[in-house]
């Protein structure tokens, strides 16, 4: 049900790849090769995050990416959220909003399905900071 950004899914790729091997360099042609993505946008999506502190450029001949903090401090949430920032706090509902849907509406449920799909929502965001980058690499199955 959650629908995630292309650079999103990418940059869950990059930071998996640089967890699983955090002292050996990863190049944006290696990233778009292992997951059928576009270099130049695997490149970009590298470079977006180093500058969010999560990754670290190495330049010059034979340079790449590594992760730049311990996988165990890196979560889902803290990937996603760069790519797909949260519009509001999860769970707010603006009283005017609310107001102006039920002034608007004449579909007595349109209030409170629009509840509990940001209720729904709420929840992955929780879901994605339960699980670290070591939990991603872990060599258990995920089920």
């Amino acid at each position: 049900m959650v629908k995630l950004k292309t650079s999103t899914r990418i940059a869950l790729y990059a930071i998996f790849e640089l967890g699983r091997s955090p002292h050996e360099l990863l190049t944006a042609g290696e990233l778009a090769q292992r997951y059928g993505v576009s270099q130049h946008h695997a490149a970009k999506v590298l470079q977006q995050l180093a500058r969010a502190g999560l990754a670290r450029s190495v330049r010059g001949v034979g340079g790449g990416f590594q992760i730049a903090r311990d996988p165990r401090e890196i979560t889902m949430f803290d990937v996603v959220t760069i790519f797909d920032p949260p519009a509001a706090p999860a769970g707010e509902v603006d009283p005017e909003e609310s107001q102006e849907l039920r002034a608007e509406s004449n579909a007595p449920g349109e209030l409170r399905v629009g509840r509990v799909l940001a209720e729904v929502e709420e929840q992955a965001f929780y879901t994605l900071r339960s699980i670290s980058v070591a939990t991603l690499i872990a060599p258990r199955r995920l089920q």
